[in-house]
């Protein structure tokens, strides 16, 4: 069944949130936003193709989201253009879910498995100021770059991090090994100096530095680059997004749409062009 990732966050919501509280952040305890034993290819089709994950499922994405997310677990998994899976995010039944309620807080931290969630409410930032995800196996769930909104900046200092279907106005930082972020648009710069991270279905408006290995990008839009060049670098449908007129580099400006893209208007796209600066043989793969 194809889906847009708007429709899909809506139905995470139906299918899987507890109700919201007006508290500044709910307790632990609450249903996973997420709708468990399915998955969401990325890849293929603009938005994903969502599948169910069960034992009638016999394909290569349904044993590569077993394997590595078990059986109890949401997943978006992220294909090069033969279909290949190239990196899977878990976001499992078992961890730690907190919510940031209605009210907007100044600061926020997720610890190790936990998953923090923001508000599907279109009313600005639900993070005012920085947020850090100081725990490893850390998640970030947002309802839609549309309406969850961090104001500040990103900082990734832990290993295997998710961030999905947020706005960061800042900055983003990813100091660790194994991040992992879809469904996120990005208004300042993306440095990327851990290993193993994957960008898929995200809008980028600054400049970028990859300076890690391993990084996948699969169908993102950038402002600020028509060029990206790493070690061991994967590309699969990544576009390169100028106004009419202006050189790559002077299109930061764009607004996004809800959905975490930018809009059409008075833009022009290219393909992204990714160099890939092959390093060691033994560094190639991911974990």
């Amino acid at each position: 069944m194809r889906t847009t990732i708007g429709y899909m966050l809506t139905l995470a919501w139906l299918c899987g949130c507890s109700t919201g509280s007006s508290s500044s952040e709910q307790n632990a305890g609450a249903a996973t936003p997420y709708q468990l034993g399915q998955a969401l290819v990325i890849g293929e089709t603009r938005g994903g193709e969502l599948m169910n994950v069960d034992g009638a499922c016999d394909t290569d994405v349904c044993r590569e989201v077993i394997e590595r997310c078990g059986e109890d677990a949401y997943a978006d998994v992220v294909v090069d253009t033969d279909g290949n899976v190239l990196d899977v995010l878990c976001f499992r039944g078992n961890a730690e879910v907190r919510e940031i309620g209605l009210e907007a807080v100044a600061t926020a931290s997720a610890g190790n498995n936990t998953v923090l969630v923001l508000d599907d409410a279109d009313d600005g930032p639900d993070v005012t100021g920085d947020v850090v995800l100081t725990g490893n196996n850390a998640v970030i769930y947002g309802r839609g770059a549309g309406v969850s909104e961090i104001g500040g900046d990103l900082a990734i200092d832990k290993n295997n991090a998710i961030v999905r279907g947020v706005t960061i106005v800042g900055d983003v930082r990813i100091d660790k090994n194994n991040a992992q972020l879809s469904f996120t648009e990005i208004h300042g710069d993306l440095t990327i100096d851990g290993n193993n991270t994957t960008l898929a279905e995200c809008v980028v408006h600054g400049q970028v530095i990859i300076n890690g290995v391993n990084t996948v990008l699969v169908q993102n839009r950038f402002f600020s680059e028509s060029t990206l060049s790493a070690k061991n670098l994967e590309c699969n449908g990544n576009v390169s997004v100028t106004a009419s007129g202006q050189p790559a580099g002077d299109a930061g400006t764009a607004t996004g749409d809800a959905d975490g893209g930018a809009s059409d208007a008075g833009v022009v796209e290219a393909e992204l062009i990714c160099n890939d600066q092959r390093g060691p043989a033994e560094d190639r793969g991911r974990p």
